[in-house]
């Protein structure tokens, strides 16, 4: 049991906690703590321990012992006391303290309890004890409260048979099996609550019935708590960024696993939000029903690439949009030179062969998102003679062949073809408008050739 009393005597503050004892027959392992002036006591003491049988008793149960020279350090001791044989379990000392070398004692006011119940407090260990395995702590229902240099740090507190729960810092946990550290609280069994303090004030909350719940709060994310919404959970506000563990899961190919939740309102949806510090959001769904992985946001769905490690986005079969529409580009004329206007567009296309085709069934079996039915396209070779710059790598390689540039899969776009359409088409209309201004010509010419023969 701990229990700390102080006494004012010539100016002198000394405090005496029984940080713990045993007793074993009349002899028992003392530590405790010793201030004096208000400081943590360094140096040699004198103490005089009295026994009795209560707490309010008025004879002494055995002659007092005094105990000369204990080393203090740091405000902490440890000695062994021994009353000459006169068993003392469950009772109660008188401490008096000086110091070393002579003087008078200052009695401190009220008892220490001496712990029976086989069971001790040792800095070296407990052993030996009858009917308890070997412990450190108390067979009582109060706490067990954790001090250095006088200021409490943290406390175990029983809940129920089933388990206690550690408080650490200006935290507080009575959830069975709970944990709250820092400036947050646990109140759910099986739960954990940490982080917060500072300028972030409150940590993590772990609210009461939201069993088997974690939370961390940094401190850049207010002073409020943040707090669980349900049993369950696993919630980290980290100021620095969360880091994933890269290794292999059990199916040996996945860093990564999102599972839908289980329980009320939940579905078979897969779902990944992501947050701005605004409110702005996003979400990754992959739909249980069609399996299809859905990408929504706030404000619609930008991908971008500004570091060019790759620049495009690779879809294995068909590319769908809800409603009519074309694909968006930057094309502001203020950045764009060297401009140029596209001449001999007929001639150009007249170079382009259009296909029909089956891919191979070597390509289909490594992409068995690709339907085996005809599509319509050109052969990249053949293109890159007629738009150099429109053909590229892949950087996916033949079914089968050896990985060289040679065996590397050539992609086209195709778009250029359809910019010098337009231009093929703007000079048919030109040549068109020319042909209709001839025929034009003709005819008048004609229709006055036969109003001079009729006369």
């Amino acid at each position: 049991m701990n229990r700390s009393i102080r006494r004012v005597i010539s100016g002198v503050v000394l405090m005496l906690a029984l940080g713990g004892s045993a007793a074993q027959a009349a002899s028992f392992t003392y530590h405790g703590s010793l201030n004096d002036g208000g400081q943590p006591a360094s140096g040699r003491y004198d103490l005089r321990l009295t026994p009795y049988g209560s707490e309010k008793a008025a004879a002494a149960s055995a002659e007092a012992v005094t105990l000369y020279g204990v080393d203090v350090e740091d405000g902490r001791f440890s000695t062994e006391v021994d009353f000459g044989g006169v068993a003392v379990d469950g009772g109660w000392v008188a401490v008096a303290v000086r110091r070393a070398g002579g003087g008078e004692f200052a009695d401190l006011a009220g008892r220490s309890q001496i712990n029976g119940g086989d069971a001790c407090w040792s800095t070296t260990g407990n052993a030996g004890t009858a009917g308890w395995p070997n412990m450190l702590g108390t067979t009582d229902n109060k706490p067990l409260v954790f001090a250095t240099n006088g200021v409490i740090n943290g406390s175990f507190s029983p809940v129920n048979a089933e388990g206690g729960a550690l408080s650490l810092g200006k935290s507080w946990a009575d959830g069975a099996r709970s944990v709250a550290m820092g400036w947050s609280e646990a109140h759910a069994p099986d739960s954990f609550a940490g982080g917060g303090g500072g300028d972030g004030g409150g940590g993590g909350f772990v609210a009461a019935g939201h069993d088997r719940s974690f939370v961390w709060k940094g401190t850049a994310h207010g002073a409020a708590y943040r707090s669980t919404t349900g049993a369950d959970q696993f919630l980290v506000y980290a100021d620095g960024g969360v880091i994933l563990n890269s290794n292999q899961l059990a199916n040996g190919i996945d860093d990564l696993e999102i599972h839908p939740r289980q329980g009320v309102a939940s579905d078979g949806h897969a779902d990944l939000g992501l947050y701005s510090l605004s409110g702005k959001w996003g979400r990754l769904t992959v739909n249980d029903i069609s399996g299809n992985m859905d990408i929504y946001s706030s404000a619609g769905v930008h991908i971008n690439n500004p570091v060019q490690i790759a620049d495009s986005l690779k879809v294995d079969g068909n590319a769908t949009k809800s409603t009519a529409g074309a694909w968006q580009a930057n094309s502001d004329g203020r950045i764009k030179q060297d401009i140029q206007p596209i001449d001999g567009a007929l001639d150009t296309l007249a170079k382009v062969h259009p296909v029909s085709f089956r891919y191979t069934d070597a390509y289909r079996a490594e992409h068995p998102q690709v339907a085996d039915q005809r599509y319509y396209n050109v052969i990249a070779q053949q293109f890159a003679e007629v738009f150099p710059d429109a053909v590229t790598k892949s950087g996916e390689y033949l079914p089968g062949a050896e990985k060289t540039a040679d065996n590397e899969i050539l992609q086209v776009d195709t778009y250029p073809a359809q910019i010098v359409t337009i231009a093929a088409v703007q000079e048919l209309a030109q040549r068109n408008a020319m042909l209709e201004a001839t025929v034009q010509r003709l005819t008048t010419r004609l229709a006055r050739l036969e109003a001079a023969k009729g006369k």
